[in-house]
């Protein structure tokens, strides 16, 4: 029982340097340059959709936390 638990791959990439997909991701820096750049104008559209004033949209709101917050876990695997 325990073999056949053991060689279930769950999705789970077999090697760290793998996407889900199969992909390879040896050389990550442009990966994660580009991470940067969308985080960076990600929390710049959020701000000014903060500072819009009366008529804030709380569903474009969480949003941009979800694309903000899966880009920076993205980032932190790219480091492990």
């Amino acid at each position: 029982m325990s073999k056949a638990i053991g060689s279930l791959k769950l999705g789970k990439p077999s090697l760290k340097q793998e996407t889900l997909g199969g992909v390879g991701l040896q050389n990550t820096a442009l990966v994660k340059a580009k991470l940067l750049e969308e985080l960076v104008e990600l929390e710049a559209q959020m701000e000014r959709l903060k500072a819009a004033g009366d008529a804030v949209d709380f569903s474009m709101m969480q949003t941009y936390k979800e694309m903000i917050h899966s880009r920076k876990t993205f980032y932190k695997e790219l480091d492990n």
